[in-house]
Order: C-alpha cells, then structure tokens, then sequence
C-alpha cells in the first residue's frame, strides 16, 4: 500500500509534464525588438517588461524531463516489486506449502471433521442484537493466540482470541491454564461452555510466561519458572541464566494435560540447591553456591530445613529443570481425556514422547467406587501406548476415559483395573458423557 501511495505521488507530480511533452510544439522564441535610439523613459521601462513576460512564458512551456525519468522507474521498479509477489505466491501456492504450524493444522483439520458441529454455521452473518447460542454450540479453550486458528481452521467457537477477549478474569484462559485446582479449571470451563481444550508445547514451556502474567501481574511466572544463575566457567565472573521448574508448575493444569496426559505421575529425582543473592550483579539475582540430586521427597525436607535458619540473602529451594520430571507428586485430571495428539515429537528420537499438539475433551466422567489406585492402559492415534491411573479420593474414582464405545481413535487397550485387587471394570461412552455410577 505505501508503495502505491508513493507511486501515486510521483506520477501526480510528472503528469502535467507528461501531458505536456505529448502535445509539444515548437515554440520559437521572439527576437528581441530593437531598441529605438529615442523615446520617452516610460516607454524603455514598458518595453523591458514586456519582454521579461515573453521570456517567462517561453519558461515555463519547458517540460521537466527529471520528474517523467522519476515516474518511468517508480512504475518500473512497481511491476518488478507485482511479477516477484506473484511468482512467490505461485511457487507457495504449487508447492502446497501454508504458513502456519503443521501441527497445529493437522490437529485442528482433525477437530474440524471429528467432533460435533457446533450448530453456528462458519459462513452465515448473525444479527448481533438478536443472537443466542443454540444448546449444541460450546467453546474450545486454548492460549489466544491460537484463536483464530481454530475458527479457520477447525470451524469452532474459541474462548479465547488474538483480540484477547477471553484470556484474563476469573473465566480467562489464563486462569484455566495456570490455575493448580480442577475444581478451579472445571469452573471456568462451565462458565465458557467449553468441551474441547487444546494445548502445545510452547503454551507448557516458552509461552508459559505469557499466560503466568495475565493470571498475576505481580508475581507473573516466578512461582512456577523462576530464574537462576549458574558461574559461567569459560568467563569468571559472569553467570549464565538456568530456568527452574517448580512444584506450582507441575500442579498448573497446562502443565498436567500437556506433559502428563492428565494422569497421576509420582514424583522422581529433583535438584536441591543452594543459593545466595549476594554475589551477582543484582540484589534479586540468585546464584546457585550448590546442586545436588537428590529424591524429592528428601530435598523438600532438605531445603525446608536450610531455610528455617538461612541467612539474609541465602536461601534452598527445589526445581527441575525438566518439564517432564516433576518436583511432586501429580494428581489426575478426572475430567479431562486425550481424543487427538498431532505427530510430532518434541524430543529428538522415540522416549520420551511427548507431542506438539494435543487435543482433550471436558467430560463429566464415570464413577466408579473403590479405593487405592486404577489404571488404564490405552493408546493414541499415533501409537504412542500410555496409562491412566488415578488415586481414589473418598472411596470412589472419576475417570473420563471409556473401554466401550469410545468414538475417538485414542483407546482403551484394556479394562480398568484397581491395582492390588485384581477387580477390572469396564466403562460405557454413555457413562463417561452422562457422569453414572458403575457398579
């Protein structure tokens, strides 16, 4: 656009040369008359302007050829600038390629064709004043920058938008991803009208921030990946940044659904550290003086015990600084299933296996009485084999997988079992979707 304007400019500015060089004419310049040797003062000073006038009128019939050369090479240089965008967007166009992540529009192709419609059709215009969802519409929760995305691609309503509608306050986005409840998310979800939710790598790692400061502005994402510094070996006196994964992390739902596929995942080997804020450049700047691999369960009581004599400035903490090795044990999500994941592997090789983008649905889950911990072994539509467990709460298990009539190409591979009772139960689609009581 802003070249056209300067073309524009340029051409409006030559184009009465332009005319002028197509209608030209010779123009003879009078000779000068000659001067009489006698007459009046009066008559001179007439006769001067008189022939100062012609020679302006001569002047200004010359054409500006500078103003047609600048016009001809901003219209040449304007074609050049169409036939390369052209032939760009042709090879783009030939070669099948789209700009957007493959993953992303697998993924969102598949919701587009494989979950119910949601009864707002893509391409009717609605009155605004008037309108109301019919009971077949519902939302899909995802970070607002995949918003549109999923209206283009997918056909459905997002809760969330690059307008940035639906992403802070108690019913945002942010709230349901970041919040370490699922009595919390599960509100937020009724409140939106979500059944479908999807996450991604970056929303669980790189983007975790973004949606950490729309929840708080004020602590933004320091509860969950805070910041440390490590002595930089080959430069002494200098110190690196390491990112830290903290208990409040590994309990956010992002984090439970995306890295762990919403089942229970007991806790493995953390770091205990050590670390001062009187050493670095910044008095808010924590310098790790020590690291060790320790169980989790030892190096919260480790960094429990330094702290509660730890010396202005000092301070113990623990963190991992893998996003799939929690600091703590994890509950299960009891209302959440996996339906899709695209097929890409964010880690290079076959273990682990976690995928870029992963679909779950919000169901209200079966119930089944009974105490300790039941599994489920089930496989993806990549063929990636995983378990479902979760721990009793109250003598009973809420489990949004089905073994019976499951419509998705995520499945159960078995019934579920109750460990250490040797009681397996089997599940209906109808169960899962309507919250029953098995008995």
């Amino acid at each position: 656009m802003l070249g056209g304007i300067c073309v524009g400019y340029v051409l409006e500015r030559a184009w009465p040369d332009i005319l002028a060089m197509g209608k030209k004419k010779a123009v003879k310049e009078p000779e000068p008359e000659q001067q009489p040797v006698k007459g009046s003062a009066k008559k001179k000073k007439a006769d001067r302007i008189s022939q100062k006038a012609t020679r302006k009128a001569v002047s200004k019939s010359k054409i500006n050829y500078a103003n047609i050369l600048l016009a001809g090479l901003a219209c040449a240089f304007a074609i050049i600038f169409a036939v390369l965008s052209l032939q760009q967007q042709y090879a783009v166009a030939s070669s099948g390629g789209i700009r957007m992540n493959q993953d992303w529009r697998e993924s969102l192709e598949w919701m587009n064709g494989n979950t119910p419609v949601t009864g707002v059709d893509y391409y009717t215009i609605y009155e605004k004043d008037n309108f109301t969802y019919p009971a077949t519409a519902y939302g899909v929760m995802s970070w607002w920058d995949y918003g549109h995305l999923i209206t283009y691609l997918a056909n459905r309503i997002p809760n969330a938008n690059p307008f940035q509608a639906g992403v802070a306050g108690p019913n945002g986005s942010a709230t349901f991803f970041v919040s370490g409840s699922e009595s919390a998310t599960n509100q937020v979800a009724n409140n939106q009208g979500t059944r479908f939710v999807v996450t991604d790598i970056e929303m669980a790692t790189g983007k975790f921030w973004a949606m950490a400061t729309w929840y708080n502005t004020t602590e933004m994402q320091a509860p969950y990946q805070p910041t440390y510094y490590i002595p930089d070996p080959a430069n002494p006196g200098t110190y690196q940044p390491l990112t830290g994964y903290t208990d409040q992390y590994f309990i956010t739902t992002v984090s439970r659904l995306h890295n762990f596929d919403g089942s229970s995942t007991p806790a493995g080997e953390v770091y205990y550290i050590e670390y001062t804020t009187s050493i670095g450049s910044r008095s808010d700047q924590r310098v790790i003086t020590k690291a060790t691999v320790m169980d989790a369960e030892e190096a919260h009581a480790a960094a429990a015990r330094y702290n509660q004599q730890a010396q202005p400035g000092t301070g113990a903490a623990v963190i991992s600084t893998n996003f799939i090795q929690p600091t703590t044990d994890i509950p299960a999500m009891s209302h959440y299933r996996l339906v899709h994941e695209s097929p890409t592997n964010v880690f290079s090789g076959t273990s682990p296996d976690v995928k870029y983008v992963k679909i779950f649905e919000y169901v209200p889950g079966a119930r089944i009485k009974g105490e300790g911990i039941i599994e489920l072994p089930l496989v993806s539509n990549t063929g990636r084999a995983f378990v479902y467990r979760q721990q009793s709460t109250n003598g009973e298990f809420v489990v949004p997988y089905s073994t019976e009539g499951n419509p998705y190409d995520v499945r159960a591979t078995g019934k579920y079992k109750i460990t250490g009772t040797g009681r397996q139960v089997s599940v209906s689609e109808d169960a899962v979707n309507r919250g029953l009581q098995i008995s």
